[in-house]
């Protein structure tokens, strides 16, 4: 096979894999100083690997099955085109084209899906109620070609203005704010040479507080044996010469533990002179009261985003000219599906136009001095002004009749 670009070439594979149900990555690349030589673009699954998250902490591990399956493009220097010289299209795994929607490859966010989201995000809506959204109007998860996090990312990097470069820089910027809010507030951020962040680190006014108190020494007195539970005396000195006194009582049955600090009934958190009477004591199994929900990898928290800036986003003149059609066509469509005949009718015409409109594109792209911005009203007559048969005529008179019809209704 011959193709102009070698994007062409990817695009071919790339839609095929989509219809194979698999994804693709490029492999090696060869050059010859600024220009591409060959290029080899194999399925994800080549390679033997494994990924190194453990199974406990990720519950669906990926790992490479040593795939065959690839292609090899170069180009033809004496006629300047791309080709395919090797191909191969075994695979050592299943292939599932019902959810290759699923792959990061084909998983891809239809204008109107992007409008939506950047009207939801102008009105604050958060990114998982657009998505439940999305859910409910398709019906399902598996009808749509896209998950929760394309959307969040889409905001980020797209309504946000937000590139992955820019990450490093913008948390650069917020702990400077956080320095000038508070003193004593300490950050140590180093860079990468890509402006991507290598080590960070911050503490807080209270993070240092917090680290100073517990720069202390405990002292256990002989404990307290009562029945069902023991009571221990610590005491515990802060900085130099700072001693404080708290009393801890331990249930060896129920395995519950109660401070004279009370910062778990206060905070949820065991304090330190309950863990320090736990250790004493050699306890290796805590009671589940202890472990807090918040603490599991299974917890789903709702995160808010707060703008910090006002600006308004210029919307692109596509997307101008897609919401101005988008508003006409709901009109049509509310009009048009109080019955079955004029539904009909109406997925008649679309199918006709759209059939118009690839038919023009595909004549428009031989005409190198015309543009669809530049485009007269003698370049588009004959796609404007289309052969009527006398039954499309009749059908679009009756239409019309129809449409005075309730136009004229009180």
């Amino acid at each position: 096979m011959i193709f102009e670009t070698l994007e062409e070439a990817a695009k071919f594979y790339k839609r095929y894999s989509k219809l194979a149900g698999f994804s693709t990555k490029i492999r090696n690349t060869t050059r010859d100083g600024d220009k591409i030589k060959n290029k080899l673009i194999v399925c994800t699954r080549e390679g033997r690997w494994k990924s190194k998250i453990s199974p406990t902490l990720k519950t669906n591990p990926s790992a490479g099955l040593n795939c065959p399956a690839r292609i090899y493009v170069h180009i033809m220097k004496d006629v300047g085109v791309w080709t395919i010289s090797k191909v191969v299209l075994n695979h050592s795994h299943p292939c599932c084209p019902e959810r290759v929607e699923m792959l990061k490859q084909h998983r891809e966010l239809s204008m109107f899906v992007r409008r939506t989201i950047e009207i939801h995000e102008k009105a604050g809506i958060r990114p998982s109620k657009t998505y439940q959204s999305f859910v409910a109007a398709a019906g399902s998860h598996r009808e749509l070609g896209f998950i929760e996090k394309d959307v969040r990312n889409y905001i980020t990097r797209e309504v946000r203005n937000i590139s992955e470069e820019d990450d490093a820089k913008e948390f650069g910027k917020y702990l400077l704010r956080m320095k000038e809010k508070n003193k004593k507030f300490f950050f140590k951020l180093n860079l990468e040479s890509d402006h991507y962040i290598k080590h960070a680190f911050w503490a807080d006014a209270r993070s240092r507080a917090a680290f100073e108190y517990s720069e202390t020494w405990f002292h256990l007195t002989p404990p307290i044996i009562q029945t069902g539970f023991t009571t221990y005396e610590v005491i515990e000195q802060v900085f130099n010469s700072t001693f404080n006194k708290f009393f801890i009582t331990y249930d060896a049955v129920s395995r519950e533990v109660k401070c004279q600090c009370l910062l778990f009934e206060s905070r949820g958190i065991l304090c330190h002179h309950s863990i320090s009477i736990l250790s004493f004591d050699r306890v290796d199994n805590m009671t589940l009261k202890y472990i807090l929900e918040r603490w599991s990898k299974n917890i789903k928290r709702r995160h808010t985003h707060i703008k910090s800036s006002q600006d308004e986003p210029l919307l692109e003149p596509r997307s101008k000219r897609f919401d101005e059609l988008v508003f006409q066509s709901h009109n049509i469509c509310e009009f048009e599906s109080e019955s079955e005949e004029l539904t009909r009718i109406l997925h008649w015409e679309f199918d006709k136009v759209m059939a118009e409109m690839q038919e023009y594109k595909e004549r428009s792209k031989g005409k190198s001095s015309l543009c669809h911005e530049k485009a007269t009203l003698s370049d588009v007559n004959e796609l404007q002004s289309p052969h009527v048969s006398k039954q499309e005529a009749g059908s679009r008179t009756d239409l019309d009749q129809t449409w005075k019809k309730r136009s004229q209704m009180p």
